[in-house]
Formats: structure tokens, C-alpha cells, sequence
């Protein structure tokens, strides 16, 4: 029988997936090798712990966040291998299928514009702490949020500022086991 495990207890998911056993397990734990990993609310850092728990495990699980309507998109570009749901949609056994990986790649100009963003300058302090053009900086902006998906430039901040947290996280916690 097909497995998904919940992280709290979601009525819905049992009458949205018959064919499938739902396991409520707190936590981070991954049990058994479920098809899917189920997080109501979660914060960046409980997606984060879910990532990393499923890949410790082995599993091919995917991660479905159900999550406020107003923070889907970001959601969506700062973790694009989960299924992100927002609270009016209903689950279903579509989303729970194994997503390819679909990683944003950055040059390194746009790496770098990225850990300036979080700082909150203005385009015209930006391009002078990047050595650039307002114009560069402000096609680069353009180019980030076309890759991201996101529609203006406070979505973008907050997703540098998420970006940052999370290499910051990746390499404190790569220096830590290895």
C-alpha cells in the first residue's frame, strides 16, 4: 500500500487519497519509504529539515508544503522541488507523484547581486558596492525575478535574504559533518 506520512493530522488528506495510508510522525522522521511527506504551515527552516531528512533517508519522497495563499510564490521559488499548495486548494494523488529536481542556476553576477540585495540599498548604492551601471542593476533585478518567478522587487529581497539563510545554513551545517 502506498505511504504518506503527515507531519500533524489533516482530515482532508484521508478522504483526498483513498489508496494511500496516511502516518501522522512528528517530527522530522521518515519512516519506511513513503511517497510523500505532508507539512501544514511550515516555516523555510521546516523545509529545510524536511529536505534534509528525506535525503538522509533515502527516500524518493516528495514534499508537499500546504502553506498561506499569500506565501505560495515564494515558497515556489525558494524550494522548487517541492509541491506547494495553498490552504483553499485540496490535495491530490497528482501531487504527491516524485518531482524532478528543477534547480535555478545563477551566474556569478547574479550570485553576487543576490547577497547585496538582503542589505535594502537603492539601485543607485547598488551598483556602486557591485562596480556597475544603475541600468545593470536594474536589468539584473529584472533577470533574477524572470528566473524566480517572482513580481517585484520586495519579493525578490525577501528571497535573497532566504537565499542567503540557506547557503549560510548549507555550509555551517556541511562544515559540522564533515
Amino acid at each position: 500500500m502506498k505511504e504518506i506520512i503527515a507531519r500533524t493530522e489533516i482530515p482532508a488528506l484521508r478522504e483526498s487519497c483513498p489508496g494511500y495510508r496516511v502516518n501522522v510522525v512528528s517530527g522530522h522522521e521518515i519512516r519506511g519509504n513513503p511517497d510523500a511527506v505532508v507539512v501544514l504551515h511550515p516555516t523555510f527552516g521546516d523545509m529545510l529539515d524536511e529536505e534534509r531528512a528525506i535525503a538522509d533517508s533515502g527516500s524518493k519522497a516528495t514534499l508537499v508544503a500546504i502553506v498561506e495563499p499569500f506565501r505560495r510564490l515564494l515558497f515556489e521559488a525558494v524550494f522548487p522541488s517541492a509541491v506547494i499548495l495553498d490552504d483553499s486548494e485540496r490535495i491530490g494523488k497528482e501531487d504527491l507523484r516524485c518531482r524532478e529536481e528543477k534547480k535555478i542556476r545563477f551566474t556569478e553576477k547574479e550570485k553576487r547581486t543576490l547577497k547585496e540585495l538582503p542589505y535594502g540599498l537603492c539601485s543607485k548604492e547598488l551598483a556602486a558596492r557591485l562596480g556597475v551601471s544603475e541600468r545593470s542593476v536594474r536589468r539584473m533585478k529584472e533577470r533574477l525575478m524572470r528566473k524566480t518567478g517572482l513580481v517585484s522587487s520586495e519579493q525578490l529581497m525577501i528571497y535573497a535574504l532566504v537565499a542567503v539563510e540557506i547557503s549560510t545554513r548549507s555550509s555551517s551545517h556541511s562544515a559540522d559533518t564533515g
